[in-house]
């Protein structure tokens, strides 16, 4: 058997035989455990500020001193605060799918960083107790061979130093993907009521709920709801990624 010394010596060796590419264009990677070149990198679509205060959706336009969007006002969502460090758009979206499709997880370990980072700038990491993620139905995740927002979560958990528990929140039933519905309306219809969360867990606790992808916030709506009915004292969000598309409420 190997020693650590030896597989450390083997892996070195890979990389020189084999230097690894990146995911998004096949460029070599200017270091062994870079997760994009420096080109893919820059062209990662950030979200403009200012922010919405509670979806964290770039605001345009006008705007008042509160900076929160029209959605928000009209619907108050049940977690106090989204962020994101990256727009699911162009470089981004297909950083995302390269996770979740071809479960590239040096790029993961990277998204999980930048969520670290993000969360670490513009969420009050103080009130945060508990780090959980949103579930996948047990059939989903078999399809898929992996649980990424698992994953991600444990991994920006150990960057915050904060407990992480995969089994606070569970999907009660399975649901159609969300992509598949167009509209806020459908996306809701399609999750409400399919998550419950553990008291036991989860009570009095600051929790922050991560998942790859915030949309329109009907996930993680349902996944809060299920939280704060258990006990939470509060939630926030944190996603790799965050759609800037201002999806129509009709």
């Amino acid at each position: 058997m190997l020693c650590c010394h030896g597989m450390l010596t083997l892996h070195r060796l890979a990389n020189v035989l084999y230097p690894p590419a990146c995911p998004r264009c096949d460029r070599s990677l200017p270091r062994a455990d870079a997760a994009l070149c420096r080109s893919c990198e820059a062209a990662m679509p950030r979200p403009g500020r200012p922010l919405c205060l509670s979806c964290g959706i770039g605001l345009s336009g006008a705007f008042d001193a509160r900076l929160v969007c029209a959605r928000c006002r009209a619907r108050p969502p049940a977690f106090a605060g989204a962020r994101a460090p990256w727009l699911y758009l162009g470089a981004g979206r297909q950083a995302i799918r390269l996770l979740k499709y071809r479960h590239r997880r040096r790029l993961g370990r990277w998204l999980a960083e930048t969520m670290a980072h993000r969360a670490g700038e513009d969420l009050p990491v103080a009130q945060i107790d508990l780090v959980v993620p949103v579930p996948l139905h047990w059939l989903t995740r078999r399809l898929r061979g992996a649980n990424h927002a698992a994953e991600l979560s444990a991994r920006v958990a150990s960057a915050l130093h904060k407990p992480h528990d995969a089994l606070a929140l569970r999907r009660r039933r399975w649901t159609p993907s969300q992509t598949r519905q167009r509209t806020w309306q459908e996306r809701w219809r399609n999750v409400r009521e399919s998550f419950q969360a553990d008291p036991r867990r989860v009570q009095g606790q600051g929790i922050l709920l991560v998942d790859d992808v915030l949309t329109t916030g009907a996930t993680a709506q349902a996944c809060a709801q299920a939280l704060r009915a258990a006990g939470s004292r509060e939630v926030f969000v944190l996603t790799a990624a965050r759609t800037p598309l201002q999806w129509r409420t009709r």
